[in-house]
């Protein structure tokens, strides 16, 4: 490459490894007892029975991955970018998989199931400017998608349960992990909607939220729930920039994700379907369903329905945000010191999460995992119900070197 002295670096890098899971669990092979009670003559006995099926075969799950990437340098390494291309296949799952009732139990722990997750990851790093001003910038893009393989031998899905109601998520082969599963809202009933025989939740009547009937059976239950999102964000994206100049040193960070899903339980308790004419709702609601006349913007309801509720996508919320994570202002302090004891010292003042915007308006913060939705140690699944706001922080700072 001496013939192009424009670049600096060139190299390309292929690897690929298997892993092994270990973190199975202590005894979770094994059949353990646990407390039970049981009634001899209406008096209750105090005992132990077992809690769980065995599994001597349960094993490691295993991890195999491939990664192709390139690093390039250019302009004496002003500019180098790094950019990676990733292929990891996780088999042999540790699953609860359900099991006939029969058994006495729900699930089994056991070897089954595979999770894909492919991606790319993108790294630019720049020297702007030098000398007596200089200015740095570091830029970093990531795509990540994993998709259920397979699950047990015949199994085509899982649904997850939940601690608030039916289902919202599953494990579906075909599709991400945690796939939000919920009935689909169209719009606002309206009268000519009623008298075409619209597929209808419970009692719902004129003003009322409209539902997609996705089996076709004319009726609006459980089994019209779809797949609507997932909660990983496809893109994650950072950028830093750094200035100095003379002893003053200055750094900001913009941090953000796009692409992703929230159902949130929190919007769910706030701005519920049916709820009462007292209770404190959202602001959106103000531009609910009123009247034909005046139908509002068409995503909220009338003020009070009896019809009850159902999972559906008026809880379901962008996790799209940016923030400027933070803002650091510094200067080096050394020159002031005489003592050889010290060799730098410098002050600085950071401001953490001053700056930032999301569309999330179903709870504080998009990022919330504040809570087990599903209620069940077998299938955890982290949401937001009440998660608090990300703090601000004004920091003020001296540092020493001795």
């Amino acid at each position: 490459m001496k013939a192009i002295p424009q670049i600096s670096d060139l190299k390309l890098r292929v690897s690929y490894g298997e892993s092994g899971n270990y973190n199975i669990g202590d005894y979770s092979s094994r059949a353990l007892l646990g407390s039970n009670n049981y009634s001899f003559g209406g008096l209750p006995g105090y005992g132990q029975a077992l809690i769980g099926v065995a599994n001597p075969n349960l094993g490691w799950e295993k991890s195999k991955t491939t990664d192709v990437g390139l690093d390039l340098g250019l302009f004496d390494n002003r500019i180098t970018a790094s950019v990676d291309y990733y292929n990891k296949l996780n088999t042999d799952l540790l699953l609860n998989v359900p099991i006939p009732s029969t058994t006495g139990f729900g699930t089994q722990l056991s070897n089954t199931g595979s999770v894909r997750n492919k991606g790319l990851e993108f790294e630019l790093n720049t020297r702007n400017t030098t000398g007596a001003l200089s200015w740095t910038t570091s830029i970093n893009v990531s795509h990540n998608s994993n998709k259920v393989v397979s699950l047990a031998s015949g199994q085509s899905q899982i649904l997850i349960p939940s601690s608030f109601d039916i289902s919202h998520s599953l494990l579906k082969v075909g599709e991400p992990m945690y796939s939000i599963f919920v009935v689909r809202q169209t719009g606002i009933l309206t009268a000519q909607d009623i008298a075409n025989k619209a597929a209808v939740f419970g009692s719902e009547t004129v003003g009322d939220p409209k539902y997609n009937d996705a089996n076709g059976d004319g009726v609006i239950d459980a089994n019209d729930r779809e797949i609507v999102g997932h909660p990983n964000p496809d893109w994650t994206y950072g950028i830093t920039n750094t200035f100095r100049y003379k002893g003053f040193d200055l750094s900001f960070l913009i941090q953000g994700q796009s692409g992703g899903s929230i159902y949130s339980l929190l919007g769910r308790a706030l701005g519920r379907t049916g709820q009462g004419v007292p209770d404190n709702a959202l602001g959106f609601f103000r531009d609910r369903y009123r009247s034909p006349e005046n139908p509002g913007a068409g995503q909220v309801g009338k003020a009070y329905s009896t019809f009850g509720t159902i999972k559906n996508t008026d809880w379901l919320y962008s996790s799209n945000y940016i923030r400027v994570r933070n803002i650091t202002l510094g200067y080096d302090l050394g020159k002031q010191f005489k003592a050889s004891a010290v060799k730098g010292a410098r002050i600085y003042l950071t401001a953490e999460n001053f700056f930032g915007h999301d569309n999330y308006i179903g709870g504080l913060n998009p990022e919330s995992s504040n809570t087990n939705l599903s209620g069940s140690t077998i299938f955890p699944e982290a949401g937001d119900y009440g998660g608090l706001p990300l703090p601000k922080s004004l920091i003020l700072g001296l540092n020493f070197t001795f």
